[in-house]
């Protein structure tokens, strides 16, 4: 099924004509550095360094649809004699890699193109040709970004022909030369596991570059093969159906509104038909804050979403499949973490769902839907201890609408109790946890009509909280001793923090206001438990969550109504 969508993919992209994929035989590749060479194959200059550099370890590069096939995808321990056609690796075109010699490298680059080429007489065939001819692998140090060239993020090298604007290898008689080569190219035929008909097969499967090369299907241990069989003819896919499929999932990689990446996984998301649903689903699922002209139509968007609204542009579109793919890297292959297909109908049913799940009330510096990254983050201390497992669950959890993790519940009650900080996503995170999972109602701002232990207890931690700060400067409060007790043990806590309470009601400038919030709240509770489970403590944090911000509210309120009684008496005392 995966195989089968990505080749329908790849055909919707030729029939878009927009150039986004290539055609058989080639593939958009990276070019790092080019040299320009004159009609009679000398260099003109240094090469020239193509790369824009974002930091230490990260480049954008100039991409080209270059000569390209699956052997040199693949060809790791054959690399010397699997040079590609007209452009490659500094190895390749120079005969060197930093101070060592690769004869064999240049040699089987320079056949390559003689066996390809023949007796063309194209003025860029012929000037390479004698270029490569007259090269002297020794003058590669001299060259200008040699190391970089042949570093990590050196890519590939091409060549241009002095006075044109484009490659080599992007000449027409050089294309149309290429593509004659690899159509007469003979293959072994077989059944193709796709499909059950004859075909010819292609022995071994595209590899993405996930730091290392993996492939999406791949036997690299003996282990994995039956039959005598050998890598790829363990499941056999025609030359036609590999090229398509990995040709349309590089398209997406490449992407930038179709893939998205939380630290070492990947998703990659397509409909059936060209949609605004594939540009707004990673800006749903990993929002780009800082990019605010992204932000505006995609938080529009979702709030037509939660009202059961389709937008007129995507309301043709609710019927038609969407396809969602998640993987990560495991050694040589790629670890699938998800596959889901639905239609865009119950895609966006999907988040309306677990955005309504995690609202809460809010303040404006608060991300109004959050995406994966931002929960997973409230997790763990920093990015390091995101469990990777959570990752696929809780995107599986959102995109299917089955309970949501319970560790994600769990991870985030332990940051609680370490570091005893509850936010606006901890608070919306075990609401959602609380929600789905444990069908439990929990209302987004402060509730004083609940009554349940937990609630009552969380309300009244943060008033004895506010007690404190009120009659006190300190800089640890109650919550910073307290919290993780009061949550789990509150009978070996609440009296002894009750007894506390009445010396700041003392001290306290609004203190009999104070006690008479504590004496209300109070009236609910007949006895503390010796002990909260797990969902009873998200509730107390949530409940104190919402009385903090009640109190906050209200102080807010007041202070209004001050400065408003103010500037109304200086305004009476000017008309007088």
């Amino acid at each position: 099924m995966i195989f089968q969508s990505l080749i329908s993919l790849y055909d919707r992209l030729v029939e878009s004509e927009q150039e986004t994929v290539p055609p058989y035989g080639f593939s958009v590749e990276d070019i790092g550095f080019v040299i320009t060479i004159d009609s009679q194959g000398q260099l003109i200059g240094q090469p020239e360094d193509l790369r824009t550099q974002i930091n230490n370890t990260t480049f954008d590069f100039k991409t080209s649809v270059v000569p390209y096939t699956n052997q040199v995808n693949v060809r790791a321990n054959a690399a010397a004699k699997t040079p590609n056609f007209f452009v490659d690796k500094a190895d390749y075109l120079f005969g060197m890699s930093e101070n060592s010699k690769r004869v064999v490298y240049h040699e089987s680059f320079k056949r390559l193109i003689d066996d390809v080429c023949g007796e063309s007489d194209d003025e860029g065939v012929l000037a390479v040709k004698t270029f490569l001819s007259a090269w002297n692998p020794e003058k590669a140090g001299e060259l200008t970004n040699w190391r970089e060239m042949c570093g990590k993020y050196g890519k590939w090298v091409a060549f241009r022909l002095q006075g044109d604007s484009g490659f080599v290898h992007e000449r027409l008689e050089v294309k149309r030369l290429w593509a004659e080569f690899v159509t007469n190219k003979e293959f072994t035929q077989g059944v193709s596991f796709l499909d059950g008909e004859i075909h010819d097969l292609q022995p071994q499967y595209a590899q993405f570059k996930f730091r290392s090369g993996a492939s999406l299907v791949s036997f690299n241990e003996v282990a994995y093969e039956s039959y005598a069989k050998k890598k790829g003819e363990n499941a056999p896919i025609s030359v036609e159906a590999e090229f398509k499929s990995s040709s349309a999932l590089k398209f997406l990689l490449r992407s930038k509104t179709q893939q998205i990446r939380i630290r070492d996984e990947t998703v990659v998301f397509w409909a059936e038909r060209a949609s605004p649903v594939e540009t707004f689903f990673g800006q749903i699922m990993n929002p780009a804050i800082e990019d605010l002209t992204a932000a505006i139509p995609v938080q529009q968007f979702l709030q037509s979403i939660s009202h059961g609204v389709f937008p007129n542009d995507i309301e043709k579109d609710k019927d038609i499949r969407f396809y969602i793919l998640g993987f990560s890297l495991n050694k040589a292959r790629l670890a699938l973490r998800f596959w889901h297909v639905c239609s865009v109908s119950e895609l966006m049913s999907r988040f309306k769902d677990h955005f309504n799940n995690l609202k809460m009330e809010h303040s404006d510096r608060d991300i109004l839907f959050p995406g994966v990254w931002h929960l997973l983050n409230e997790t763990a201390r920093d990015s390091k201890g995101i469990s990777p497992l959570l990752r696929g669950a809780l995107t599986r959890s959102i995109l299917c609408g089955t309970p949501y993790p319970q560790s994600l519940y769990q991870g985030v009650l332990r940051r609680i109790r370490a570091d005893q900080h509850i936010n606006y996503l901890r608070a919306s995170i075990l609401k959602a946890v609380l929600q789905r999972n444990h069908k439990k109602e929990v209302s987004m701002a402060l509730d004083t009509d609940r009554k349940d232990i937990a609630y009552i207890l969380g309300r009244l931690f943060a008033t004895l909280e506010k007690t404190q700060t009120d009659a006190v400067n300190v800089k640890a409060t109650i919550k910073d001793r307290f919290f993780s007790a009061a949550s789990a043990t509150p009978a070996s806590v609440f009296p002894r923090l009750i007894r506390l309470s009445q010396h700041h009601v003392e001290k306290a400038q609004y203190g009999y206001l104070l006690d008479k919030r504590i004496a209300k709240i109070m009236e609910h509770i007949e006895f503390f438990p010796a002990h909260m489970n797990l969902q009873e403590q998200g509730m107390f944090a949530i409940a104190y969550y919402h009385q903090k911000n009640a109190i906050a509210r209200e102080i807010e309120n007041a202070t209004a109504k001050k400065k408003t009684k103010k500037m109304e008496g200086e305004g009476n005392e000017s008309t007088n």
